[in-house]
């Protein structure tokens, strides 16, 4: 859905899962979460009120199995320390990087989804943040059964010895698919290709040979000629025959519990979204009523004793309409602006939260409008 079609161009194809169910966005919300490589979380709620908001919102379950839920996720990812410390963003940093990214984690595995897939969730962390993430996705999939997909850009040593399979892409095409560790460096080994030296990073030694420069050369050309018909004789055949040898369940159907909330939960819980932005950024409430006082200021010497005098003749009376006409205008349109403005700019920093929450389907346009103008009214 987010992918950009120009000149004519389409996509195609047929997503399945356990080559038995259509991929669709709600069949996707039942079997599977996707989390954004940039963490875009509520910035004023606490860890624990993001995980409380995304199972209101996403699980059909009584609350106290969704708070059995919770309790589960911040024991499983290793942030209950941090519950309730509010998550902050990139200007106001409360909680770290690798706790952000937990805590992303955390909202999408909300309705327990069997595939999460990542865009490269070590994006910005040091390398200790990025081990700790890479370790806690593999104990996710080992305990939890969990189906974990993920792309990783020049991981360390350490982190790359953690995943089970590899995928390595060279301009938009495979070069190689299998087992990750030392299977991969024996591959391109037999090809006689290149080697990995001794002591180095795996991560780092593919990147820099699978690189491809822009614009192409000839010599970039020949890799990539080189490259795929090595992975078209040596491992397409073999990929092709093991999906085949691969038998899987029709998944059970999870509607029940996973859909969209009632409309009357949805309202609920965006009105507590707002009123928590009013209690915790109280700067927002400090700066409509300072705007409301200035305005009165300057209305009253304005239309101050705007009335028809008693025996003014009918030009008069008239004359004196128009004028609170004006003034009647002139409120309106104030209160418009004050109210149109704060919410322009405030949606402007909610709109990432807004496109993902959307995507996922947990509320209706009309519904964040209604709430969002029932929240600016005051």
């Amino acid at each position: 859905d987010r992918c950009p079609l120009r000149n004519n161009a389409y996509l195609g194809g047929t997503m399945l899962f356990n080559d038995k169910v259509p991929c669709s966005s709600k069949t996707f919300a039942r079997y599977a979460a996707y989390v954004m490589q940039d963490d875009v979380l509520y910035q004023y709620f606490t860890v624990r009120e993001a995980l409380t908001f995304a199972a209101r919102l996403k699980l059909k379950i009584p609350e106290v199995e969704q708070e059995l839920r919770i309790d589960q996720i911040l024991k499983d990812l290793g942030i209950t320390h941090i519950q309730n410390s509010m998550i902050g963003s990139a200007e106001k940093k409360v909680i770290s990087g690798g706790e952000r990214k937990r805590t992303s984690i955390g909202v999408e595995m909300i309705t327990d989804p069997s595939v999460l897939m990542l865009d490269e969730p070590t994006s910005g962390l040091d390398s200790f943040k990025a081990t700790s993430i890479v370790r806690l996705l593999k104990s996710l999939a080992d305990k939890r059964g969990k189906t974990i997909i993920s792309t990783i850009h020049a991981p360390s040593s350490e982190a790359f010895f953690y995943f089970d399979r590899l995928v390595l892409m060279a301009d938009g095409y495979t070069v190689y698919q299998g087992d990750a560790g030392t299977t991969c460096m024996d591959y391109f080994k037999a090809l006689d290709m290149f080697e990995v030296p001794r002591f180095c990073n795996p991560g780092d030694f593919f990147l820099k040979v699978l690189a491809i420069n822009y614009p192409k050369q000839e010599e970039d050309f020949a890799k990539l000629e080189e490259l795929n018909r090595k992975y078209q004789e040596r491992q397409a055949r073999q990929v092709e025959a093991e999906s085949k040898y691969i038998k899987l369940d029709v998944p059970d159907d999870r509607g029940a519990m996973i859909g969209p909330a009632k409309t009357s939960i949805q309202i609920s819980q965006l009105m507590m979204r707002s009123n928590v932005l009013m209690k915790r950024e109280p700067r927002l409430t400090r700066a409509k009523v300072t705007q409301t006082v200035l305005i009165c200021l300057f209305m009253m010497p304005v239309f101050w004793e705007l009335r028809v005098p008693q025996g003014a003749s009918y030009a008069t009376a008239i004359e004196y309409q128009q004028n609170m006409i004006g003034a009647l205008y002139f409120t309106a349109t104030v209160q418009v602006m004050l109210n149109f403005l704060p919410t322009v700019i405030i949606f402007q920093s909610e709109k990432p939260i807004y496109v993902r929450e959307k995507a996922g389907d947990m509320y209706s346009v009309w519904t964040y409008a209604f709430t969002k103008w029932i929240a600016e009214m005051p």
